[in-house]
């Protein structure tokens, strides 16, 4: 099997890449509106229009919302158009991995759907209270369906604008002015989602001053306008808890073609337990990867029985030629685009979204088999081979949440070297490859939680189509990474996001923050590995016998435990004195 030493520099290109540039250079991959529920508006009025009422002075009137109008900033000498788009572009970076639609608008969002989080987004200033923004409340919880919230961007101006201010010369650039109203239109809208503000940095995490919740009088207009801030690793967990992740399980694997012929196009059978096919909203695209914009076909049969459960087959198909194909980071692979030459290791990898508000039971992506196509489509004779993983199963008696892994080959497999690890956040598909930092979509580094890292299997046999492993990997019980309860005094108590004292909510709702169980997401590496395989060698130029592995990344989406459907996370109840959880 041949695989070039420069392959394991494409993780840290593909990091260095995502880091530079602006953040309207930047792109939200996982971006697929029409399947997200929850609905994030930003209004930007071009007239005043009625709003709802919920400020506390006469600058801070909300009612009606003022017009939105690059003239009512001197300061800035683009256009209205190209603020506004900036503005969207900036809330929907930071919104890119939850199950949220960042819609702009002009006008009041009809009700449509239920759940609506309403930001009115101004030229309007209020520096005589030092408000940037005002939420109605801290929902925590986010249990009320429609909120509203308000943006002065010419605050900004007021504040900042003037001769050598972090908005005006110079630094008066469409990026500054963009991450400022759209970093305070975030924040305000995490507000209504039941983020407080925080100050909270996790191990590895960067400054609080780059997070999109502390206190306004921490943030200098340098840290406003210089930098794109994003969700910090306890508030991006929250937030997963309270509106769901747009992923719910995400997959990379490492196969070597084991024909002595490239393989022109590959196709993975799948059962999903729905007869709507799964939607891949993100498909790996480095240069170790022959193809790229894999297509989902199906359902192709009726419908099976899997582990007690009913499930329809799809094929997910990769044949379109991928153009960086052994460029930068991958120079030195064999063969031309849209083919995986013969003994030579190459990668492939998709996300799958979902939309499952009760984030009770995140649908599983299961691996039937796979099958490589030569150039005339007609399939191969060799194949690589896989493991099976569920989505996890609640074992209620045992009080535990495990895994399962099949053999669904006709041969028997090795399970080797299964690892897992709990994380505070989506760790981005393109690093989940050999050598892989841990970091977001955008590079941003971040750390697993402390003591989650842990190997489950070093080794073990699964014959073909026989039982599985059940492997525990949380206990109902264990301490969630977040608990926060927040009292009548701690809402009283709370800073503000403003220059002057005072509150930038007009109301704070008691509750509690938790994260999904066992984490946002929880992350898993495993070799699957054929010990009597026949393959291609291209040093020997003979086909061999011997070990032939597969490696599989699988990243898979946490859950809200409510075995008593109450509306309660059952951690919380066990916590309160309740009966639910154990």
């Amino acid at each position: 099997m041949k695989e070039s030493l420069q392959l394991r520099r494409t993780a840290l290109a593909l990091a260095l890449l995502s880091l530079s540039g602006s953040a309207l250079a930047a792109t939200c991959p996982a971006y697929n509106p029409s399947n997200k529920a929850n609905k994030l508006y930003l209004v930007f009025p071009n007239a005043p229009i009625a709003y709802p009422s919920f400020g506390f002075s006469a600058g801070s009137v909300t009612n009606p919302a003022a017009a939105f109008n690059a003239a009512d900033l001197p300061s800035y000498t683009g256009t209205t158009t190209a603020l506004r788009d900036a503005v969207k572009h900036v809330v929907e970076l930071d919104y890119c991995e939850f199950n949220v639609q960042v819609l702009p608008t002009a006008t009041l969002p009809p009700a449509t759907f239920p759940r609506r989080n309403v930001v009115a987004v101004t030229t309007k200033s209020d520096i005589a209270d030092g408000l940037f923004g005002l939420a109605q409340a801290v929902d925590t919880g986010d249990a009320v369906a429609v909120d509203y919230s308000y943006v002065w961007g010419k605050t900004y101006q007021d504040w900042t604008g003037g001769p050598g201010g972090a908005l005006n010369g110079a630094n008066s650039t469409l990026d500054r002015w963009a991450n400022s109203i759209g970093g305070t239109a975030a924040h305000e809208a995490g507000h209504n989602y039941g983020l407080a503000h925080n100050t909270i940095v996790g191990p590895g995490e960067d400054t609080y001053k780059h997070h999109v919740m502390p206190a306004g009088g921490a943030l200098t207009a340098e840290d406003r306008a210089g930098y794109r801030r994003h969700f910090s690793d306890h508030e991006f967990s929250v937030l997963a808890a309270n509106v769901g992740l747009s992923l719910q399980t995400m997959w990379n694997w490492d196969l070597v073609n084991p024909n002595a012929a490239p393989a022109h196009s590959l196709e993975l059978r799948v059962l999903y337990p729905s007869a709507t096919a799964p939607v891949i909203d993100w498909a790996y695209a480095g240069c170790n990867s022959p193809w790229i914009n894999p297509t989902v076909i199906g359902p192709i049969g009726p419908a099976e029985t899997f582990q007690g459960g009913t499930y329809y087959p799809y094929t997910v198909k990769w044949s379109t030629p991928n153009p960086g194909w052994g460029t930068g980071g991958c120079v030195g692979l064999p063969g031309p685009p849209g083919q995986a030459p013969g003994g030579v290791k190459f990668h492939i990898g998709a996300s799958f979204a979902g939309v499952n508000f009760s984030l009770s039971t995140p649908n599983p992506i299961v691996i039937k088999d796979i099958t490589l196509r030569d150039v005339s489509s007609t399939a191969m004779a060799l194949n690589p081979r896989l493991h099976a993983f569920d989505a996890g199963t609640l074992d209620t008696v045992g009080g535990t949440l495990n895994l399962g892994v099949f053999n669904l080959a006709e041969a028997p497999l090795l399970v080797r070297d299964l690892q897992v690890m709990e994380l505070p956040r989506v760790l981005a598909l393109d690093q989940m490859v050999v050598g892989g930092r841990i970091a977001d979509f955008l590079g941003e580094p971040f750390q697993p939680w402390p003591e989650t890292t842990r190997t489950l299997v070093r080794e073990a046999k699964l014959d073909p189509r026989g039982k599985g492993l059940s492997l525990p990997i949380a206990q109902l019980n264990q301490r969630r990474h977040v608990y926060e309860v927040i009292t009548e005094e701690d809402c009283k108590k709370s800073q503000a996001d403003r220059l002057t004292a005072g509150p930038d909510t007009a109301d704070c709702r008691p509750g509690t923050n938790i994260d999904l169980f066992p984490s946002t997401t929880v992350y898993f590496t495993a070799n699957t590995v054929d010990p009597n395989a026949t393959y291609w060698d291209p040093a020997k130029r003979a086909y061999v016998r011997g070990e032939l592995a597969t490696r599989t990344y699988y990243q898979l989406s946490g859950r809200r435990l409510d075995q008593d459907k109450n509306g309660v996370d059952d951690y919380i109840d066990a916590r309160r004195g309740g009966q639910s959880g154990r």
